[in-house]
């Protein structure tokens, strides 16, 4: 692979650990401005994505990759170097790389469109967003609107850029566009669609799905499907959704997720481009922790650093954190990786240990209302988002070996399981909770967990026993500190659901052992009996007691047996004699 360098015209400057920022550039944070921040700040050249683009000659290209990892600030190059000055690329990688591709410099009009932000409740409020969003895309090209031959053409492209479209004028308002600006200009425009899916992803979590989708389909298909007025269409996204529809009208758009090699190396941050980063900042040393928190990322084969946090590293001089996660996602995604704890319960455990995992995995996900029946499309929307690396390929049955990339992804999952009990513990829950295990209240402690429960769920969440094994653990999560938590796990005659193994003077043990009513009228008080009775009939302490004993250590342990039923609770700790 070429290597790759930031060219700035700068001496560099040694600083030991962290960089001095006397003499040096910037890191790019906070803007995607390519043509900007290639002037002012540290700039790492992906150019030669367009001699790739260029030579394969493909007339829609779709890119899949996680949120943060550069897909913007691609399009705003790409855009730049159809539209602006070449001075621009003079000391970039694509002027070195041939008369080819400097002779496309500026020869094509662009049309950019963003839908980032289209996450409105309702069909017809994004429809007044999206006519915002186009409207001065058509008022760049307002000459050549006013150009049109045909008089209704002219009229709809007119009543967009006023603001004024009905949905039938934007759906078909690209299309029109272009025509215009080909005919105006003698030039085929050159089409970029950055976060196409999000107007989906909204529509999805907000229950207008197939009114957004039948839109798309006719805006997506008008613009780029056999439209001889343009040159490429380049679109970017988080997630592959072909059998959506909103594809299905397009002549094979050429789509480039995750798992393909080609372009792998233009989304992210390369080793070597990181390794040139730490150079410059003076960090060389910091590599290593660098790899552990944001490398990881397998894209086709390459090794891949998230750049995002990369960039805000080096300008937090050098401090390690989850930098990743203070970023906007995706709405969809929140709700899967907060489910994930009950549709997935071991699978998740092992992750959150530093396994790999084989998984059923699809490089296609299906429609949106179905990912969360389909467990191959769940694993592949968190592959896709970032949140899961793939680390083999997907062989003939359909699964693939997954894990957590690093450190910073790590949070990721810890987070979102234990996101409510923060809150909790903001007010105090947590501490009473802690009191409540201190003077071995079993109801106490049922108390606060039925307060948690009655906070953090709905009664469409709530319904087979793995979900309140998960919620609990979310609960006791807090008490990482001060406890060794386990979970299904082989003691006595049986596994166990959880355990508590005390780290602190003063605290016992604790086994707890879960059942869930399927009917309202099923006897909550008579089932957590039986899940408490359970503890001791299958002797789920011998594992804890053993431990104990190999430590000199003199400690009881409280048994709990818990029944749910939505959002109610009953705790049994002493059995009837």
């Amino acid at each position: 692979m070429k290597k790759v360098i930031a060219k700035n015209g700068r001496k560099q400057v040694r600083a030991g650990k962290t960089a001095r920022r006397e003499g040096l550039l910037p890191p790019p944070v906070g803007t995607s401005d390519w043509v900007r921040f290639s002037r002012d700040s540290y700039c790492v050249d992906k150019t030669l994505i367009l001699k790739d683009l260029i030579d394969s000659k493909s007339r829609v290209v779709l890119f899949t990759r996680p949120r943060r990892f550069g897909k913007t600030t691609m399009l705003e190059m790409i855009r730049a170097f159809y539209e602006d000055e070449e001075s621009l690329f003079h000391d970039k990688n694509i002027w070195s790389a041939g008369e080819k591709y400097r002779k496309e410099q500026g020869k094509h009009p662009v049309i950019f469109l963003s839908f980032k932000d289209v996450k409105w409740n309702t069909f017809g409020e994004s429809i007044k967003f999206l006519n915002a969003l186009i409207a001065p895309c058509v008022g760049k090209f307002a000459k050549a609107v006013e150009a049109l031959e045909l008089e209704a053409e002219r009229d709809r492209l007119l009543r967009v850029m006023r603001e004024q479209g009905d949905e039938t004028d934007l759906s078909l308002s690209l299309g029109l566009l272009s025509k215009a600006v080909h005919a105006f200009t003698k030039k085929l425009p050159v089409i970029l669609i950055d976060e196409y899916d999000q107007p989906i992803t909204s529509a999805s979590t907000h229950g207008y799905y197939d009114e957004m989708c039948n839109f798309m389909r006719v805006f997506l298909s008008g613009a780029l499907k056999d439209n001889r007025h343009c040159h490429i269409g380049i679109m970017t996204g988080v997630l592959r959704v072909a059998k959506e529809g909103i594809l299905s009208g397009l002549n094979n758009p050429k789509v480039w997720t995750v798992f393909e090699s080609e372009y792998s190396q233009y989304f992210g941050f390369t080793e070597e481009e990181v390794a040139e980063m730490a150079r410059y900042y003076g960090a060389e040393d910091k590599m290593p922790e660098i790899k552990a928190w944001y490398d990881g990322y397998d894209f086709g084969g390459t090794e891949i650093y998230n750049p995002w946090s990369v960039l805000r590293y080096f300008d937090c001089h050098c401090k390690p954190d989850a930098y990743w996660l203070d970023t906007s996602s995706n709405d969809l995604i929140t709700e899967i990786v907060q489910e994930l704890p009950f549709k997935m319960e071991r699978r998740l455990h092992a992750l959150m240990k530093g396994e790999t995992i084989t998984v059923p995995m699809t490089k296609e996900l299906g429609p949106y209302k179905l990912i969360r029946e389909n467990e191959n499309t769940l694993y592949a929307l968190l592959v896709s988002a970032g949140y899961l690396k793939a680390v083999g390929p997907i062989d003939e049955n359909g699964d693939c070996p997954v894990t957590i990339p690093n450190k910073e992804l790590s949070q990721v999952f810890f987070r979102e399981v234990v996101q409510k009990v923060r809150s909790f513990d903001k007010n105090g829950g947590i501490s009473a909770v802690e009191d409540a295990l201190r003077e071995r209240d079993p109801f106490l402690f049922g108390k606060y967990l039925a307060a948690y429960l009655k906070e953090s769920v709905s009664f469409f969440d709530t319904a087979a026993e793995g979900f309140y094994h998960g919620l609990v653990l979310g609960f006791i999560a807090c008490f990482r500190n001060r406890f060794v938590v386990k979970s299904n796990r082989e003691s006595g005659e049986g596994r166990y659901d959880i355990s508590m193994r005390p780290l602190i003077e003063g605290m016992p043990g604790v086994v707890i052992e879960l059942k869930a009513a399927e009917e309202e009228t099923e006897d909550l008080d008579a089932l957590a009996r039986e899940a408490r009775r359970q503890i001791d009939t299958r002797e789920y302490t011998t594992e804890m007691l053993a431990d104990f004993a190999a430590h000199g250590e003199k400690r009881d342990i409280l048994k709990f047996g818990m029944a749910f039923y939505k959002k109610n609770l009953v705790v049994c700790k002493n059995l009837p004699k």
